[in-house]
């Protein structure tokens, strides 16, 4: 999505509030009080009411994070990206749907490599995902008592609406911040759900701690000294095998172990990433599936990859399995676009060298507008082009 689509959806996403207020004030037996400010006064009261309230949230995760000793890479409040760089904070304006009515917290997390370092980072996740909320409440607390005492105290008018316009926006906005807490589905989880995974599931922990290594201001070490946190997946992978479970997150590790394989960071690929693909696409409901989910299209796309260079008695189920894909998924997404022109190059079909060439035009996520800042990101999709005139793997599974 284009820079000035996000900022119309942002100000649509204004207007709409300010329509609302202006809708209820009209229609609603409103105390006069409210009505003293002018609308758009409301509007910008309530946008950065909203916008704080998102920036305690998220620096609610940063301070606990940073009090148990984790450092962190990087804060997302709506598009303002704070991102620590050469040991300096910057601030970088980065507009995304992604973030836009929300944010996240990147931990700048090292490579782990016992398991006592493991159980600490797996405690020090969970409290910085619970502190979030925490500090939400909190900071509705505090600025409810505050605004109660100044409307109290104070005589003019104008005063008492601006801060009672604060109190019902806040009050708003922090129902609202709770409520997506307690969400839970296969692509996002709240951080109620995910609070108790990060202290009680282990696998769960593993994927997060594993994935954080590519946001890692030294994400090359952290990713090839990674070899305990690869051990636990791997052994948690043969578990979820045997459960039949296909679920996004089991998948999308499955998915990075293939990519860096493919682009050749790893020299074996996990057995049981190879029974993965086999279990996938020996059921033909089963590997259909993933191109019904945006975020599993790479998935898709891999396995087909993976097949394709793994030997030739598996090349004519890979350009099979392509066909199809072309077939049914048009290019309407910068991910989709991407992922097609990608394996038409290295299926011969077309010589796409410069567009894989260029790094602005990977997009191997939805989350793009969000995980496109950080370097490591494209570690693997860069090798991975660079390795299309040589498709032929000749390194072995493990």
């Amino acid at each position: 999505m284009n820079k000035l689509l996000k900022y119309i959806i942002l100000f649509f996403f204004s207007a709409g509030i300010g329509f609302l207020l202006g809708y209820l004030g009209n229609t609603v037996d409103i105390p006069p009080v409210l009505t003293i400010l002018p609308w758009y006064v409301q509007v910008i009261i309530f946008v950065l009411t909203y916008i704080i309230a998102v920036g305690v949230h998220e620096l609610g995760h940063a301070f606990s994070f940073s009090k148990n000793g984790v450092n962190i890479r990087a804060i997302f409040i709506t598009f303002f990206f704070f991102v620590k760089e050469d040991q300096r904070w910057k601030l970088k304006l980065r507009p995304n749907v992604a973030t836009i009515i929300g944010g996240i917290v990147i931990p700048d997390i090292e490579a782990v490599k016992t398991d006592s370092t493991f159980s600490k980072l797996q405690q020090a996740l969970a409290k910085a995902i619970l502190t979030g909320p925490i500090f939400t409440l909190l900071w509705w607390l505090f600025l409810s008592c505050a605004g109660g005492v100044f409307m109290l105290i104070s005589s003019n008018p104008l005063i008492i609406s601006f801060w009672l316009t604060i109190v019902i926006s806040l009050t708003f906005i922090t129902a609202f911040l709770l409520i997506t807490c307690l969400f839970k589905n296969e692509i996002a989880i709240g951080d109620f759900p995910a609070y108790k995974l990060a202290k009680h599931d282990r696998f769960f922990t593993a994927i997060q701690l594993y994935q954080y290594a590519l946001f890692s201001s030294d994400y090359q070490r952290a990713r090839s000294e990674n070899q305990f946190l690869r051990n636990i997946l791997i052994a948690d992978l043969q578990e979820k095998l045997a459960q039949k479970d296909s679920h996004l997150y089991t998948l999308s590790i499955v998915d990075i172990f293939i990519t860096e394989y493919l682009a050749g960071t790893i020299d074996q690929l996990p057995q049981v990433a190879w029974e993965y693909v086999e279990f996938l696409t020996e059921d033909s409901e089963r590997i259909a599936n993933l191109k019904s989910n945006e975020a599993l299209l790479g998935v898709y796309i891999h396995i087909v990859r993976l097949l394709y260079a793994s030997n030739d008695s598996n090349k004519e189920k890979a350009l099979s399995l392509y066909q199809t894909f072309k077939d049914e998924i048009k290019p309407s997404t910068p991910m989709r676009k991407y992922l097609l022109q990608q394996t038409d190059h290295a299926f011969g079909f077309a010589d796409n060298r410069a567009f894989l060439n260029n790094k602005d035009n990977i997009c191997i996520s939805p989350a793009h507008g969000i995980f496109k800042n950080f370097p490591g990101y494209y570690a693997d999709e860069i090798k991975l082009n660079q390795n299309l005139d040589n498709p032929v793997l000749t390194k072995g599974i493990e």
